[in-house]
């Protein structure tokens, strides 16, 4: 394994751990919760980071495209406010550890060639390599991981452990 692929690991493998520490506690209901019209409830952004890992590391690591989640959670989904029309928070992350040692694994094994050579897509970062858009895609787990964290503590929870 590269160091580069290594230090992606090891990012992605902390992003897995903490999506589960960060909505451990939290009831279907309290997912469903919206705490502002301003921003999304809990579900749909478990769900948004799903459907990213699936849709896109899962594929850039050599896996199957799979959109499953994309109508619920992708980038242009409409929030359902009350959360009823998505699979329950226990299906999503059932999903997610499914899906993480999967995609984890194959993440050892890209080349640094791989690496080195221009991304299928662009990301907002200038580095237009396979391994800035990786990276990128790591940083976005971490956003989102930031905003349920923010979310469990107005649901009343306490901070999310990073053991």
């Amino acid at each position: 394994m590269t160091s580069t692929a290594a230090a992606l690991k090891a990012q992605f493998d902390l992003h897995t751990r903490l999506y589960n520490n960060v909505l451990d506690g939290i009831s279907d209901e309290e997912a469903n919760n919206r705490n502002s019209e301003h921003v999304n409830h809990i579900k749909w952004v478990a769900g948004h980071l799903l459907d990213a890992r699936i849709k896109s590391m899962n594929q850039l690591t050599g896996g199957e495209a799979d959109s499953t989640y994309t109508e619920k959670f992708g980038r242009t989904s409409v929030l359902d406010p009350t959360g009823a029309s998505y699979p329950t928070l226990g299906e999503i992350t059932a999903k997610w550890n499914e899906i993480s040692p999967v995609i984890s694994a194959r993440i050892t094994s890209i080349p640094e060639e791989l690496l080195d050579g221009k991304a299928p897509a662009q990301s907002p970062i200038p580095d237009e390599s396979f391994r800035g858009l990786v990276a990128f895609l790591v940083s976005h787990e971490a956003y989102y991981v930031g905003q349920l964290s923010i979310l469990r503590k107005l649901a009343g929870k306490e901070a999310m452990s990073y053991r």
